[in-house]
């Protein structure tokens, strides 16, 4: 008797055990590593930034702005670890 392949299985591949719930069938997916460094790295960011913006290197109006799309993309990607399910 043959044996029919199941195109909805696929196979677990031990190189990705640390994504997130449900994101494991995805390669292209991010990993909780890459999701957490790129939270710390726009932490950084908006540290700079503030601090750039209390000693007058950059314009207010223009600072503001900056922080404002730091903080954006910051809970975007926030919001990749608590998704509600």
């Amino acid at each position: 008797m043959k044996q029919l392949k199941d195109e909805k299985l696929i196979n677990f591949d031990p190189d990705y055990p640390f994504l997130l719930t449900d994101d494991w069938k995805d390669r292209r997916a991010p990993t909780v590593y890459e999701i957490l460094a790129t939270s710390n790295t726009l932490k950084q960011m908006y540290a700079q930034k503030v601090k750039e913006l209390e000693s007058g290197k950059i314009n207010n109006d223009v600072g503001e702005q900056l922080l404002r799309r730091i903080a954006t993309n910051y809970q975007s990607v926030k919001s990749l670890l608590f998704q509600t399910r």
